[in-house]
C-alpha cells in the first residue's frame, strides 16, 4: 500500500517538474526569438545607413 502511494507521489512530482521545464523552455525560446528579431532590425538599420 505504501509503495503505491510513493509511486503516485513520484508521478505527481514528475508531471509538475515536466510542466515547470516546459514553461521555462517556452520562456527561453521567446527570449531567443526576441533577440534574433532585434538583431535583424539593427542589421537592417545598419545596412540602410551604409548604403545611404
Amino acid at each position: 500500500m505504501a509503495q503505491i502511494a510513493r509511486e503516485k507521489k513520484a508521478a505527481v512530482k514528475k508531471v509538475a517538474y515536466e510542466k515547470k521545464q516546459e514553461e521555462g523552455g517556452k520562456k527561453v525560446m521567446s527570449w531567443i526569438f526576441g533577440v534574433l528579431i532585434a538583431l535583424a532590425v539593427l542589421f537592417v538599420a545598419y545596412s540602410i545607413f551604409i548604403v545611404a
